[in-house]
């Protein structure tokens, strides 16, 4: 009851811009239950003290530059949110088989009922993009892990395929490369019978290789003969002209973004600060050297309203300071640990799951806005990578170097 109760409380948001729901409120409420479960885990206790850093800096932060309350509650709820959620599934992961798939299947509803009730910016122009998608692509990942699917692998990686081809349809073209990108590692992590391990790092490493080519070749053709609509042939074409190619053209930001961070490398500037002049023209100046037309629209959308610097990384580090990067980093680097220990192991499922999880965190970390329930996310993906590393170790299938963590977790 306690894991369907906070499952589907995600789904109610209590302060909506930081992301804090009545899911997060019960947590809160069996704290000390929830915090022993994540604290018997060495990468727990470490996740859990890198999170306690980020608050504190963010706190600091805001007293320095006097931010108002509203701000200041925004910056402290990330960390929170974050920490609430990894404990939770900390807690939720440990328990029996039937609780631990009450908590996912009822998260995966709250996180698509979170989505349907509490208004989202751009939601209402593209519900797909800017709010189902994700949760859907989540949800075909844990439905192709279930033990009937399972052993299927190409049953498995055609159904993964196909929700990857949904999303190119719908315009959602970050969401069918990482789809396409997790089908493909769960595919060839799950040939236990290819030889050792490192011929299957290698063949894995030459497929995404050859993906990578190809997706971008067939991408760019099929974009500009029209064939995806006159958006996408827009896209392309414009995308197509800066220099660095698709990835830059999609998101120049993510150069520009360091002339914003060069001023104040080390201390934040609060929560949407006014930029000063030099450094708003710094941020455009290598937005042109990168070949994106400068324009008032570029920069009423940038810094009409303080500094909005399209990436989750930058955003954090340019309002919180760098002392928060560690916090915000660690959640990721340990689904692409439990991501490598799945292909070592040759575990399909996983090897889907995680990279579907990487790919997700990884592009919303560098390339998209804070989303409200980031801290969800981050939270949750990070326990289940403690969790499956810690039964990985109980296995015997993890490398020399991380069996040295004890744990405590029957899993």
């Amino acid at each position: 009851m306690i894991a369907a109760i906070v499952g589907l409380g995600m789904a109610w948001s209590l302060y909506v811009n930081g992301g804090v729901t009545i899911g997060h409120c019960v947590l809160l409420a069996m704290g000390p239950v929830a915090l022993t479960a994540a604290w018997g885990q060495k990468s727990g206790r470490l996740c859990l003290c890198l999170l306690t850093l980020w608050l504190l800096t963010a706190a600091a932060t805001e007293l320095v530059v006097h931010d108002p309350l509203g701000h200041t509650v925004y910056a402290l709820c990330r960390p929170i949110t974050v920490a609430l959620s990894f404990c939770g599934a900390m807690w939720a992961f440990q328990q029996r088989g039937r609780v631990k798939n009450i908590y996912v299947v009822s998260l995966v509803v709250g996180l698509a009922g979170g989505i349907a009730f509490v208004p989202t910016p751009g939601l209402s122009a593209d519900p797909w993009k800017y709010g189902f998608g994700p949760v859907a692509s989540v949800a075909a990942a844990l439905v192709v892990a279930t033990p009937p699917l399972r052993d299927r692998r190409w049953l498995s990686a055609l159904a993964m395929l196909t929700v990857a081809l949904l999303n190119l349809e719908l315009g959602f073209r970050s969401e069918f490369l990482i789809l396409f990108v997790a089908a493909v590692v769960g595919l060839l992590a799950s040939r236990r019978g290819s030889g050792p391990v490192f011929r299957r790092c290698v063949l894995l490493s030459a497929a995404l290789c050859a993906l990578g080519t190809v997706v971008y070749v067939g991408y760019g053709h099929v974009a500009d003969s029209g064939r995806l609509g006159a958006q996408q042939e827009m896209k392309w074409e414009v995308q197509s002209r800066v220099e660095g190619g698709l990835l830059l053209g999609a998101r120049p930001e993510f150069i520009a973004s360091t002339a914003v961070i060069e001023d104040s490398p080390l201390v934040g500037r609060g929560v949407a600060p006014q930029v000063s002049v030099q450094t708003r023209s710094a941020f455009l100046d290598r937005m042109q050297a990168i070949g994106v037309t400068v324009h008032e629209g570029i920069t009423r959308y940038y810094f009409g309203r303080g500094m909005f610097l399209h990436s989750v990384l930058f955003q954090v580090w340019a309002e919180t300071g760098v002392l928060a990067l560690p916090g915000l980093l660690f959640p990721v680097g340990l689904v692409l640990w439990a991501l490598a220990a799945a292909v070592r192991s040759g575990s399909g499922s996983p090897a889907l799951i995680f990279s579907l999880l990487a790919g997700q965190l990884g592009w919303d970390l560098l390339f998209s806005p804070w989303p409200r329930l980031e801290g969800v996310y981050l939270g949750t993906a990070a326990a289940a990578a403690v969790v499956y590393l810690a039964s990985q170790r109980q296995s015997g299938t993890v490398p020399p170097s991380a069996q040295r963590i004890p744990s405590k977790v029957n899993v």
